[in-house]
C-alpha cells in the first residue's frame, strides 16, 4: 500500500468516526427531547399498613397481593422512586417521567420487618416507612422495636418518616396538643436515630388548616393524608394523597388502574377546608386547567352515596358535583375519574371530616 492510499483510508476511518459520533449524539438528543416532552407534572404514591396479617384485614395485604403489585411495578414502564424525590419536584416545578410512583409505609408494624422489607429489598424498590413514635417506645407486640428500625434504616432504599407520636387523631385533639405530640415524636427521633425527618404522613390521614400550619411551621418540606389521587405541584403541599390499598381494595386490576393514573391539574378547589362542620353537604367543585378534553366523560363518586353525583359544568371547565345527603361522622372522600391519553385515567380526589365518626383504620 503507497502513501496515499494510506492517507485515503485513514481519512474514510476517520469520516466513518465522525460520522457515528453525529449519529449517537442525534440519539442522545432525540432520546433527551422525548423525554423532555413526554415528562409530566404527576406522581402516585402508594400506601400500605401491614403484610400478611390476615386477621386484620382491614389494615392487612395478603402477601400473594403484595407480591403480585411488585411483579406489576417491575415493567420498566414504570419509575419508583424514593417519596423525596417526588417532593423535591413538586417544590421546584420540575417534571417527572411518566407512571413516577412512591411506595410508603405506615405504623411500624413488624410484618414491614419479616415481610415487606425482604421483598421490596429483593425488588430494588425504594420505600418510605411512617413510623409513630409511641407504639414502638412501649414495645408493644406486632410491632418493630427501635433496632430494627434501625437495621431498616441503614439499608440505602429504606427512608423515615415521620408519623407523630400517639398515632392519635389530631383533629380529636386540641391544635396545641396536637404540636406537641408532634414534638415529641420530633425528640424520640433525634435520640433514637440521630435526626429528624422532615415528611409527615397525618395518622388516619386527617388534618385541617390549623394541622397543615403546624406542618409547615415546624419545618415539615411536605405532608400526606390518605385520600385517593394522584397529585401534582399545583396541590398543598402539606395536603398530598396517598393511595392506600387493603386486602378488599388490593386487587391487581384496580392496582395497575392506580399505578397509570395521572394526576388532574386542577385549581379554585372547593370547600378549601376538609373539615366540615356547615353547611353539610358543603358546595364542592374545582376548575380544570383548559388543556385538559373530554371533561364529559369525568365522573365522581362521594364515598357515603353508592352511586355517582351529579355534575355541572361552568364555562367549560369548571365541574361542581352536586348531592344533598350530608357526609357522615366520620371520613369520607370525593374521588373524580376519566379518561386520559395513552390508555390513562386522570384520577383526583377530596378528603371530608365530619367530627364524631369512631370508625376504625389506620
Amino acid at each position: 500500500m503507497d502513501l496515499r492510499t494510506s492517507a485515503h483510508t485513514g481519512r474514510k476511518t476517520v469520516l466513518v468516526i465522525l460520522c457515528l459520533l453525529v449519529l449517537m449524539l442525534c440519539a442522545q438528543y432525540d432520546k433527551a427531547l422525548s423525554e423532555e416532552m413526554t415528562a409530566e407534572d404527576s406522581a402516585v404514591v402508594l400506601m400500605y399498613h401491614r403484610f400478611g396479617e390476615e386477621r386484620l384485614p382491614s389494615t392487612n395485604i395478603r402477601l400473594d397481593q403484595f407480591e403480585a403489585h411488585l411483579e406489576e411495578l417491575k415493567q420498566q414502564k414504570y419509575n419508583i422512586v424514593p417519596l423525596s424525590v417526588i417532593v423535591d419536584a413538586f417544590r421546584s416545578g420540575t417534571k417527572l417521567p411518566p407512571r413516577t410512583l412512591a411506595i410508603t409505609i405506615d405504623d411500624a408494624y413488624l410484618s414491614i420487618y419479616t415481610e415487606a422489607w425482604p421483598r421490596l429489598r429483593e425488588a430494588g424498590f425504594p420505600f418510605t416507612i411512617f413510623v409513630a413514635t409511641e407504639p414502638v417506645d412501649l414495645e408493644l407486640k406486632g410491632y418493630m422495636t427501635w433496632d430494627q428500625i434501625r437495621e431498616m434504616e441503614k439499608d440505602p432504599l429504606v427512608s423515615i418518616g415521620h408519623h407523630g407520636h400517639s398515632h392519635t387523631h389530631l383533629l380529636r385533639i386540641s391544635p396545641e396538643d396536637a404540636r406537641r405530640d408532634l414534638e415529641i415524636a420530633s425528640e424520640r427521633y433525634r435520640r433514637e436515630l440521630g435526626y429528624v425527618p422532615n415528611i409527615l404522613a397525618y395518622p388516619y390521614g386527617e388534618y385541617d388548616k390549623n394541622i397543615r400550619k403546624i406542618a409547615r411551621e415546624m419545618g415539615f418540606r411536605a405532608a400526606f393524608g390518605q385520600h385517593s389521587s394522584a397529585a401534582n405541584s399545583n396541590y398543598d403541599r402539606y395536603a398530598l394523597p396517598r393511595f392506600a390499598f387493603n386486602e378488599k381494595y388490593a386487587g391487581i386490576g384496580r392496582f395497575r388502574l392506580i399505578a397509570n393514573a395521572r394526576a388532574l391539574p386542577v385549581k379554585d378547589i372547593l370547600p378549601q377546608e376538609p373539615l366540615i362542620t356547615s353547611p353539610n353537604p358543603p358546595l364542592v367543585g374545582f376548575t380544570v386547567e383548559p388543556s385538559v378534553t373530554g371533561l364529559a366523560a369525568m365522573s365522581c363518586f362521594p364515598s357515603h352515596l353508592g352511586k355517582a353525583a351529579r355534575l355541572e359544568r361552568i364555562g367549560g371547565n369548571r365541574v361542581e358535583i352536586r348531592f344533598d345527603k350530608p357526609f357522615p361522622p366520620g371520613r369520607s372522600r370525593i374521588n373524580c375519574t376519566m379518561p386520559g391519553p395513552d390508555g390513562r385515567w386522570y384520577w383526583f380526589g377530596m378528603p371530608f371530616f365530619v367530627p364524631g365518626g369512631t370508625e376504625p383504620g389506620a
